[in-house]
């Protein structure tokens, strides 16, 4: 058998050795390295893994394997962005980085229900993948593996800090900036070569603050530069500054590629997300980021939590209910963010469309403890970044390791912990980063908004006062025209577009997807003949159909 790239297995038959491709006896990392509450590495990884102890407070992203004679433990982070994958058989049962490894080791066919979710919701949701009988590793729990079987450990439950208006909100603001500053220095003092993704944004300017002025140079800034973007002004400002090192990459480079290196870029990538994640937009930030690609990485990655992305469309109420979850399925996904149904049979259209409401309607359901707003932070958290983000990530985790300060066990029970007009008008995260560095509070982003700006109530006067109205005027009607619309990734159009081009060039390259019964051979004609648009989406969805329909070969 051979593994793709890095993909390694673990099995357990009942009475028999653990069978393993790719692990030694011991701790094994399925990531570039682990860092611990300090933001260095663990000295006691091992006795964490034997035990099941402490494993939620590990930096985001991590997972490892500790191998014992005849058991397993396997265990990742608290978000699940590094993902891991299981399958059980009667008296059998594996572990593997690779969904895919899995699925032919078992002879599973497609999950149609599954690609359905996928393709309404963007991503899959709880422990789905689109192989029958192969599941992700949930999210905050670990594996044990023995004797031909597989259980499931949670972690447990993220604390919430108790909030009242005063000395409270002074000091959980302290106590924000001293956890972020914490895990930045300790990073520093164990990781050389560290490079910041540095935007015009509030998520990276709060990483940013966190890191002492004194130490910024020894940093370096990588920006990603987009026609129309603010943000490679903003942070070449900031790296001036602070004498940090800059990189920037300029996402113009994908018009540059022929057909065939958009097509093999796209189609490597999704091999390396087992046709579970984005290939086309992380194919785009793949070649982006090949300057810095194995540096030791700050992320700012997460940070919408702390904004609370759902908020500023629905009002709260004390419970998830059937209508709320209506609503939230027909806002952010129905009409705006899948797959379109044109380029579907009309079967697989209608029913992944009740199959993705019905799973959204009892993935709130089990938040019944919690209000409404809480719950649409909980589905953030445990489904879209856990997911979507993950499997963006995983590929890379073993390229570089990476800490991601804002998905921290302790800044995330903070956060929780806020009331949400706190979050949602970003006044914690402004009030955390005046706590750090008073002078990038005060320095405008990208948007030409000051962060100290955030911090007045009343949304409009704030962003009038700062701006002026014609400013104010241009962000209002830009998200206007956004609601209800798709929003691609920067470069993505332009690298599907080009895949289009590939297939058209060797349409036989489409017979797998074809052939599926779950693409419309009447758009397939359509787009080889250029006469239907080549939208994000639907050729992402082709492009992982194909590697997972020819996961035996």
């Amino acid at each position: 058998m051979v593994l793709y790239d890095d993909r390694r297995l673990i099995a357990s038959a009942a009475g028999e050795p653990l069978v393993t491709q790719g692990f030694a006896d011991g701790v094994n990392l399925l990531c570039r390295g682990v860092v611990d509450e300090t933001g260095a590495a663990p000295s006691d990884l091992a006795a964490r893994l034997r035990d099941g102890d402490r494993l939620a407070t590990l930096g985001t992203p991590f997972a490892a394997a500790l191998i014992e004679r005849d058991r397993a433990v396997v265990a990742a982070d608290h978000v699940g962005f590094r993902h891991v994958f299981g399958a059980q058989r009667p008296d059998w049962a594996a572990v593997s980085t690779s969904a895919r490894e899995l699925a032919r080791q078992i002879g599973s066919r497609p999950d149609v229900t599954a690609l359905g979710v996928r393709r309404i919701i963007g991503h899959h949701l709880d422990e789905d993948t689109a192989y029958a009988g192969v599941r992700k590793l949930p999210a905050a729990h670990l594996w044990r593996l023995e004797n031909g079987e597989l259980h499931a450990e949670g972690y447990p439950p993220i604390g919430f800090a108790d909030f009242n208006r005063g000395k409270a909100t002074r000091r959980l603001v302290r106590a924000h900036a001293n956890r972020l500053r914490d895990l930045v220095c300790g990073f520093l003092d164990t990781h050389d070569d560290v490079v910041l993704e540095l935007s015009g944004g509030l998520d990276s300017r709060l990483i940013l603050a966190a890191v002492p002025v004194e130490r910024r140079k020894e940093i370096t800034g990588f920006t990603l530069v987009q026609q129309g973007s603010a943000d490679a002004v903003v942070a070449r400002r900031l790296a001036g500054r602070y004498g940090m090192a800059h990189v920037e990459s300029d996402l113009a480079q994908i018009a540059a590629l022929s057909p065939q290196s958009a097509y093999e870029l796209a189609h490597e990538t999704a091999l390396r997300q087992d046709g579970l994640g984005s290939p086309v937009s992380a194919a785009v930030f793949t070649l982006a980021e090949r300057p810095v690609e194995s540096e030791p990485r700050l992320s700012g990655h997460g940070g919408e939590l702390a904004r609370v992305a759902y908020y500023q469309l629905q009002p709260n109420s004390p419970r998830p209910t059937p209508r709320l979850a209506q609503r939230f399925f027909d806002m952010f996904f129905a009409n705006n963010q899948g797959v379109p149904d044109a380029t579907l049979t009309a079967g697989f259209a209608r029913e992944s469309r009740d199959i993705a409401y019905r799973r959204l309607r009892e993935t709130f359901a089990a938040y019944q403890d919690v209000d409404w707003l809480t719950a649409t932070d909980l589905f953030f958290l445990r489904q879209r970044l856990h997911r979507w983000g993950g499997a963006t990530i995983t590929p890379n985790c073993e390229r570089r390791i990476v800490l991601n300060p804002l998905l921290d066990w302790e800044v995330l029970a903070i956060m929780m912990s806020l009331p949400h007009q706190r979050r949602w008008s970003s006044q914690q995260v402004v009030d955390v980063m005046w706590q750090l560095d008073p002078e990038l509070a005060k320095m405008p982003l990208s948007s030409g908004i000051r962060p100290t700006a955030l911090r007045r109530p009343g949304t409009l006067t704030r962003l009038v006062g700062e701006g002026g109205l014609p400013q104010f005027a241009g962000i209002a009607a830009r998200k206007v025209l956004r609601r209800g619309s798709r929003r691609d990734p920067v470069g993505a159009p332009v690298m599907a577009a080009l895949i289009a081009e590939h297939w058209r060039q060797h349409p036989s390259l489409l017979d797998p997807a074809a052939r599926s019964g779950l693409v419309s051979p009447d758009w397939l004609e359509r787009l080889l003949a250029g006469e239907v648009e080549a939208d994000m989406p639907s050729i992402d969805f082709i492009v992982n159909l194909n590697v997972i329909l020819t996961t035996e070969k």
